[in-house]
């Protein structure tokens, strides 16, 4: 697609899925960090006596799976770290940022701290019931609403880091529902966000397979979920968060409020946003560094 399409289709969907806007060589520092990460939480639990293996033989894709499953664990998240300069320049990727700069405009931060999933095979807790991504941000407690963002367009971008299929569970959209505005929904037990409504009676559920080096776009308000990894292998991806950055970009009285409560809570969780695009100063890796060190001391 041209920037035109892209941009169109975007406006009309409430999401774009662009292929090929990332090489595969930008990709690997992540890829790497999850390995090592891996290999390390191996050797730990190997030499603790609770790993009888430490599948260094197994694939990127099956090598945490087997861990989980001969623990009988199965995470909701990833909790063995997302910081680093490999984050950095993954948020500040070239071809991502043209997208954005064509849909959320030229004054754009990125939350500072990405999702990374592992999509187990056979996990229910990370099949996400369908859901706004406005839901997530703004509410924090098991069963307290709150709605915080719903005026304010923030942009998610979602990369898969191998081939994202219905079988092992890519995401699926509504498309249109970015219209519908911010719907009721409330954490579970689980934390996963639940929506108030039999959703899929007001759109048609579509599914969205990526091959890396691809991207989707979706809006804070675009409805979607993923479902059950029915493969051996971890459905391993990425995704991460853009607002409109408060006191730069052009924004109405109550879009500042919503772009201030993200911009704090994400200050609250001891890290920084990233101003990515900018008309004035955009930080480099090591101006961010020393601002999220100097929060988190």
């Amino acid at each position: 697609m041209n920037e035109r399409e892209i941009a169109a289709s975007y406006q009309r969907d409430g999401y774009v899925a662009v292929e090929d806007i990332i090489k595969d060589r930008e990709l690997a520092p992540i890829r790497e960090f999850i390995t090592g990460r891996v290999d390390d939480f191996a050797r730990e639990e190997h030499a603790a006596g609770r790993l009888a293996s430490r599948y260094e033989d197994e694939s990127f894709g099956r090598r945490y799976a087997a861990i989980c499953q001969e623990q009988g664990i199965a995470p909701r998240g990833w909790g063995l770290g997302s910081f680093g300069r490999q984050f950095y320049d993954l948020y500040t990727l070239p071809g991502v940022l043209r997208v954005l700069r064509l849909i959320l405009g030229p004054e754009v931060s990125n939350i500072g701290s990405p999702a990374l999933r592992t999509k187990l095979p056979g996990s229910v807790v990370t099949s996400f019931p369908w859901h706004q991504d406005s839901q997530y941000v703004d509410q924090s407690q098991v069963g307290v609403k709150e709605k915080h963002t719903g005026g304010l367009h923030m942009v998610t971008v979602w990369v898969p880091l191998v081939a994202a299929t219905v079988e092992n569970g890519c995401c699926w959209v509504l498309p249109g529902s970015h219209r519908w505005g911010l719907l009721d929904g409330a954490r579970g037990e689980d934390m996963n966000v639940r929506m108030e409504e039999d959703i899929e009676s007001r759109g048609t559920p579509t599914p969205v397979p990526l091959e890396p080096g691809s991207a989707l776009f979706m809006s804070n308000l675009c409805v979607h979920t993923s479902k059950l990894n029915t493969t051996d292998e971890c459905r391993w991806s990425i995704d991460y968060r853009y607002f409109p950055t408060p006191g730069r970009a052009a924004l109405a009285a109550d879009e500042l409020a919503a772009a201030e409560f993200v911009r704090d809570k994400v200050i609250g969780g001891k890290t920084a946003p990233l101003i990515v695009l900018s008309e004035g100063h955009v930080p480099d890796w090591e101006e961010w560094e020393a601002e999220v060190s100097a929060l988190r001391a």
